[in-house]
């Protein structure tokens, strides 16, 4: 009995230490830029992409089936669009200049959302020049106390 007990305790544990391996490698996934993409002659799949919402246009379907078609870019420059396709409903903060970050699979140039998640934009506005300390830093009137 002890020799079973040995046995099942051991199958036990490698089996746990294979699914805590299987986990950790489906979770991760590299992070590249749409200006990254671009550059890449082959087709990559479980990746990454944080970008923003190019000022292209948008094509969205939902009859007769769910369709989103948009480019994206790195934020700050002109060059490096990615076209993206993305079969779910459209986020609702979804929107031309926003930042997003893409699961998916790029083939053929295109990249192949599975998950979308859109940032909020902040409320922050940076200091007028010439503004007190503290002015000018929230989007929300200063009053008197």
């Amino acid at each position: 009995m002890n020799k079973l007990f040995v046995t099942l305790v051991a199958a036990f544990i490698l089996f746990g230490a294979l699914l805590t391996y299987q986990a950790s490698k489906q979770g991760t996934s590299e992070v590249f830029t749409p200006s990254e993409l671009v550059a890449k002659e082959h087709d990559l799949t479980r990746i990454r992409v944080a970008g923003r919402v190019s000022s292209r246009p948008i094509s969205y379907q939902v009859e007769p089936e769910i369709r989103l078609e948009f480019t994206i870019q790195t934020p700050g420059k002109e060059e490096g669009f990615t076209p993206v396709v993305y079969s779910k409903l459209k986020p609702d903060m979804f929107a031309p200049g926003r930042d997003v970050i893409i699961d998916g699979d790029f083939k053929g140039g295109i990249l192949y959302a599975h998950q979308m998640l859109t940032q909020c934009p902040s409320k922050y506005q940076p200091p007028k020049p010439g503004a007190a300390p503290g002015e000018g830093a929230l989007d929300t009137p200063s009053t008197p106390l």
